[in-house]
């Protein structure tokens, strides 16, 4: 049986159809737990923290934050990933064709509807954070919409 190919992370210039943000506070929030995933990796081959969203007074946003290297524990990293973030309970979720572990959680922290999900498999850690002065629906499909356009085969 052959190994996966390798796997890295990068920061396409839209997700979900929102623009890469250069608010400070954004990229601030995406980078924040920035080096406790790369912790999680051992040595990282990629690593990315950056905020997407729209200009306006309802806007929402997302941020993706990751890494890739070696994951040996991927509930556990998972659990450590999302325990900064303040959601209520999470629960696993489908992680979709790249396979590994998923979870998924909601908050609602200060004014703003939180809900974050995080994957681990054995080469990529990442976790999703959605944004937005509304209540929001279930994200497990932009979820793994997002998981899949910042992830590509390593060169």
């Amino acid at each position: 049986m052959s190994s996966p190919a390798a796997r890295k992370l990068r920061a396409p210039e839209t997700l979900l159809g929102l623009p890469k943000s250069m608010d400070r506070e954004g990229i601030g929030l995406a980078q924040r737990h920035l080096d406790k995933l790369k912790r999680e990796v051992g040595q990282p081959t990629s690593a990315i923290g950056w905020p997407y969203a729209n200009k306006g007074p309802d806007a929402d946003a997302v941020l993706i934050s990751g890494a890739s290297g070696t994951i040996t524990d991927q509930q556990g990293a998972i659990e450590r990933a999302l325990q900064p973030y303040r959601i209520d309970s999470h629960e696993a979720v489908d992680a979709g064709e790249l396979g590994g572990t998923a979870r998924c959680g909601r908050g609602r922290p200060d004014e703003v509807f939180l809900i974050v999900c995080a994957w681990a498999d054995d080469q990529t850690l990442g976790v999703v954070v959605f944004l937005s002065s509304r209540p929001q629906a279930d994200r497990t499909t932009q979820f793994l919409e997002v998981r899949k356009a910042v992830t590509e085969p390593a060169a």
